[in-house]
């Protein structure tokens, strides 16, 4: 249980620090001109959560010795939870940073 705690705290804080915060803003600029593509996928939090939490996941799986060839559908999966987390955590703080910013 406190692995998955720690998968979906880290997944939805590195979505945001990619696709919000301002220390990533040229990062993002600089991807919109070499790519639209690229640029979107940085600005989607239910999109960027996908591939950071599939980066999580890969990262815990070497953390806990458990990094096994069979192990990708479980990273494609916690893949899909980071996404939808990521975004459903987005839509309850973006009126906030809204607010204060």
């Amino acid at each position: 249980m406190l692995e998955f705690i720690i998968f979906l705290l880290s997944t939805i804080g590195l979505t945001f620090i990619v696709t919000q915060f301002y220390i990533f803003k040229s990062v993002r600029e600089f991807a919109k001109k070499i790519s639209p593509i690229l640029g979107k996928l940085l600005h989607c939090p239910a999109c960027f959560g996908f591939y950071s939490g599939a980066l999580i996941k890969i990262l815990l799986l070497i953390y806990f010795n458990q990094l096994i060839w069979l192990s990708i559908i479980i990273i494609i999966i916690y893949g899909f939870i980071g996404s939808i987390m990521s975004y459903i955590t987005y839509l309850f703080i973006k009126p906030l940073m809204d607010k204060y910013d």
